[in-house]
């Protein structure tokens, strides 16, 4: 059977002398692997090689008993040329694929999932700083995965939101009150800004989200949050987020 879709390439490594092992998120079929031949080398019969994260429309065909599909058309439908001038936007981008390709199964169908992606790419084309836009994207996965921290009650017993700055738990995936919090000795405290930063990119489109403004302080909260959030209920060790942390410190010297 001959698929036709567009599709966002995650990871490619070479594969014999002209050949490509490809992964693509795809919006028709979920993330995928195939195999692209000829398209390595002087002689490759197309040119040029598919790059990371860039928006594709693909033609692949089934094999037989196989679960590696052939690849035999990829036409470039988005190269997202300005996330490729910023070293610091490209860490991002990739950081968006690996978890995107990490956390994903293979051949199970989320167009969710795909415009995800392709709408996290398109905003850190954009004017949005590429932190911003990373706590945009953590912030709607987790919601897209079903683990969004809950915010609007105390995690443990029910109780309505506390007046007083909350104590978040990693462990339950929400905010304690105070009753609770005394006995959850390793919640840390949480600011209202960033529980309301939280709810409004929730609550927001894709439109809506380049216009959210966030304060330095909430920010830096927000990214260690979800950073510690991440790797306690997902056990995430990435190549791309070490590649992404060296990158960031690069920036903050250069602006020092």
């Amino acid at each position: 059977m001959i698929h036709k879709t567009e599709a966002i390439l995650l990871k490619k490594q070479d594969l014999r002398e002209t050949s490509l092992f490809l992964t693509f998120y795809t919006m028709e079929s979920g993330k995928i692997y195939g195999v692209m031949k000829g398209v390595r080398g002087q002689r490759g019969q197309y040119g040029w090689s598919p790059q990371i994260f860039s928006l594709n429309e693909i033609v692949f065909y089934e094999r037989k008993d196989k679960d590696v599909f052939i690849v035999s058309q990829c036409e470039l439908k988005d190269f997202f040329g300005a996330i490729r001038e910023s070293l610091e936007r490209t860490s991002y981008a990739a950081y968006f694929t690996d978890l995107v390709n990490t956390l994903t199964p293979a051949c199970e169908k989320n167009e969710e999932m795909f415009k995800l992606l392709l709408n996290g790419l398109r905003l850190l084309s954009g004017q949005a700083s590429p932190r911003r836009s990373a706590r945009v994207f953590e912030i709607k996965l987790l919601a897209l995965l079903g683990l969004s921290p809950r915010l609007e009650a105390c995690v443990v017993c029910g109780a309505v939101k506390p007046e007083k700055t909350p104590r978040f738990s990693f462990k339950n995936g929400g905010i304690l009150c105070e009753r609770c919090a005394v006995k959850e000795k390793e919640g840390v405290p949480i600011s209202t800004g960033t529980i309301n930063f939280i709810e409004h990119i929730n609550r927001s489109d894709w439109e809506r989200v380049p216009r959210i403004k966030v304060s330095l302080d909430v920010g830096q909260q927000v990214e260690g949050l979800l950073r510690r959030f991440f790797e306690y209920h997902l056990h995430l060790r990435l190549k791309s987020l070490d590649f992404m942390k060296k990158t960031q410190v690069i920036m903050d010297e250069r602006q020092r």
